[in-house]
């Protein structure tokens, strides 16, 4: 009788791809926080700078890195189960949650959307008219889904990135195809031998900066865009997480060279973290000064290499540290690693529904911000362990049906991520 061949798993990137999840719980439950946010459900009554910078360090790495362990994954999958396999499993595992998630989640939103607008006053962002200010937001969310607004207000919410990563995988699997069959022999060879002299460097930061900040500087914002409001592609995220996506593809083909990361995470983390406040401050100079998002001068250029700079900082040092670190078997990461996906898809109409109802209350934000996540993560972990782990639920986003028997009770399951 045959074995099998054992399936190699990468723990290490299995930590690495829940922190990268998981940190956006914290992303967005930091957005009340932000004074000034227009597009945010509400604005807390006691802003803070510092979850403001803790924003902007996160949004300039977190999908990156997500993404860059995407492209990793998926010659993964694909040379594992071909090209079938590969559409019929991404089907399942991206494109039905992406579109069963949004018609659950995106009328709750609307109604907490509408709640922070009826408590806090500020109605100008939804432009309704004053006479529908004064019913209660469950007959204006009714309302408005029986008009078919949640199609004409079309909004793709965290959802997006499932959209994006569909939008990666269209254009990388025919595109490799159309290389194997036309491209000159002795290709793929020399693009490995690039890339291995390009991450086997010291300077990987900066070569990968350059490569990065032209596109960056396409962007719409001085930032990374979020292309959340059409299922059209927006070009300029699109060709980042293309950068990032082909790079974790690449990296598949030579996967001893994430072992260049473990050595220095410390002083990529020190960079980054050294670029933090310049990168967050440089705009607010350049706005103050009557530069606006769309103008391309001397000052957006030095942001935007500042900004790559710290954005391949953060990838490189967190990814770095998850090597270094996470090295074996960790029953307590491949359970989070499972749950980060239900975590994230499920955790934004909690989380701002706590926005909403803490928003007023006399708490310093010291203890407001930790206690939204104290009520949010224990309740989305015990949803993902009641209502997705050991159910078809848990079937569509992991691959499989896990036990409910907690982490630490069990050894890890057998298998590969998909």
């Amino acid at each position: 009788m045959n074995t099998p061949p054992k399936v190699e798993r990468y723990h290490s990137l299995d930590a690495m791809r829940a922190f990268a999840l998981l940190l956006g719980v914290f992303f967005h439950a930091a957005e009340s926080f932000e004074a000034g946010h227009r597009g945010w459900a509400i604005i807390d009554a006691s802003p803070s700078v510092v979850l403001h910078y803790f924003r902007h360090a996160s949004h300039s790495f977190r999908m990156e890195l997500f993404f860059l362990l995407c492209g990793f994954f998926a010659r993964l999958l694909y040379h594992r189960r071909g090209w079938r396999g590969f559409t019929w499993n991404r089907f399942n595992r991206i494109f039905i949650p992406l579109v069963v998630g949004w018609f659950i989640l995106y009328p709750m939103l609307v109604f907490i959307w509408l709640w922070g607008a009826s408590k806090s006053g500020q109605w100008d962002a939804l432009a309704l008219p004053l006479e529908a200010r004064q019913l209660p937001p469950w007959k204006l969310t009714l309302g408005f889904l029986a008009s078919g607004g949640m199609f004409q207000k079309f909004d793709l919410t965290h959802l997006w990135f499932l959209h994006q990563l569909l939008v990666l995988y269209l254009l990388v699997i025919p595109l490799r195809a159309l290389l194997l069959r036309w491209a000159p022999a002795g290709l793929w060879p020399r693009l490995d031998t690039v890339f291995r002299r390009w991450f086997e460097t010291r300077w990987r930061v900066v070569v990968f900066a350059a490569l990065t900040a032209p596109v960056l500087l396409t962007m719409d914002s001085w930032d990374v865009d979020t292309p959340k409001s059409s299922l059209l592609p927006h070009a300029p995220t699109t060709l980042l997480y293309l950068g990032f996506f082909a790079c974790g593809w690449f990296l598949h083909r030579q996967p001893g060279l994430w072992a260049c990361l473990a050595p220095g995470w410390r002083w990529s983390l020190v960079a980054g973290a050294a670029l933090v406040l310049p990168t967050g401050l440089l705009p607010r100079w350049a706005w103050s000064q009557g530069y606006r998002d769309g103008a391309l001068d001397a000052v957006r250029v030095l942001h935007t290499v500042l900004y790559a700079l710290m954005m391949w900082s953060f990838v490189c040092g967190f990814a770095g540290w998850f090597i270094a670190r996470c090295t074996g078997a960790s029953r307590f990461w491949r359970y989070v690693s499972d749950a980060s996906y239900w975590v994230y898809l499920a955790h934004l109409p909690t989380v701002v529904a706590l926005q909403v109802a803490l928003a007023y209350t006399p708490l310093p934000v010291v203890l407001k911000y930790p206690l939204i996540l104290a009520i949010a993560i224990p309740l989305l972990f015990l949803s993902y362990h009641f209502l997705a782990r050991s159910t078809f639920i848990g079937q569509q986003l992991n691959g499989q049906k896990y036990s409910r028997q907690l982490p630490w009770k069990s050894s890890p399951a057998p298998g590969g991520p998909g």
